[in-house]
């Protein structure tokens, strides 16, 4: 069997939920933004990273929404992978509580990146979409990078 044919194009609803998941309380945010945050805005200094960031993340979300890779198994290592992947959504969910409730710290930020980070990449090799893993990766570093930067 090519290479090629272990993906196909269709709708993964186990993709489109990983990518909901964490959504919800950015969704939350918009609709109700703290009243205290007077953060400076998370961006990057270059507009070609900004670019890249925003990119890599709608490829990776299309991705594990639309590729579908026609061989995946279950193994011990997915199983691993995706406890990995929830700890890091709780972990994520968590820290959006502290965030609303809390002061917010920069290791609060940067934490806040570095976890949905995982995540996808965890939600990627879970599903065994490399295509995904790419822009997750790039993603990841991005906006682990520029949280960094902009916060500590």
């Amino acid at each position: 069997m090519h290479p090629a044919t272990k993906y196909r194009l269709g709708f993964s609803r186990t993709g489109f939920v990983a990518i909901l998941l964490p959504m919800i309380p950015n969704v939350l945010w918009v609709l109700l933004p703290p009243v205290s945050s007077t953060l400076p805005a998370n961006d990057s200094a270059s507009p070609f990273v900004e670019v890249a960031g925003t990119v890599s993340q709608s490829l990776m979300m299309a991705f594990l929404v639309v590729v579908i890779n026609t061989r995946w198994q279950s193994t011990p290592r997915k199983k691993v992978l995706a406890a990995v992947a929830v700890a890091c959504l709780i972990g994520y969910l968590v820290l959006w509580g502290v965030y609303f409730t809390a002061p917010i710290t920069p290791l609060l930020l940067v934490t806040m990146a570095v976890l949905p980070s995982v995540y996808f990449i965890c939600v990627a090799l879970y599903l065994e979409n490399h295509p995904a893993l790419i822009p997750a990766a790039l993603f990841a570093l991005v906006h682990v990078a520029t949280t960094a930067a902009s916060y500590l």
